[in-house]
């Protein structure tokens, strides 16, 4: 009994079982991330462009500044982890 057990979990393993992989969670959670920075980094940039009063400008250079650094920094991680690649292959129709 315990082999078909055993040959059973392997099939719906490699058949799949309908439920999203821990794989595919954590790279739509990462590109997620990736489009919440880019949004914030748009923002602030439209925050910097809207800016009059002297006293606001340095602080939206700080913001938008501190958004570019982390949007530039989780496209570079994604590159790192290779997601970008992952990506494109799965939306291609090769």
């Amino acid at each position: 009994m315990p082999f078909t057990r055993i040959l059973a979990r392997i099939i719906t393993q490699l058949n799949g079982d309908g439920r999203k992989r821990p794989a595919t969670v954590l790279l739509e959670k990462q590109f997620g991330l990736i489009e919440e920075a880019k949004r914030d980094w748009l923002a602030a940039r439209d925050y910097f462009n809207a800016v009059t009063d002297p006293d606001l400008i340095d602080h939206a250079i700080y913001t938008m500044e501190a958004a570019e650094k982390r949007y530039i920094y989780l496209l570079r991680r994604a590159r790192e982890d290779g997601l970008f690649q992952e990506k494109f292959f799965a939306n291609s129709k090769f």
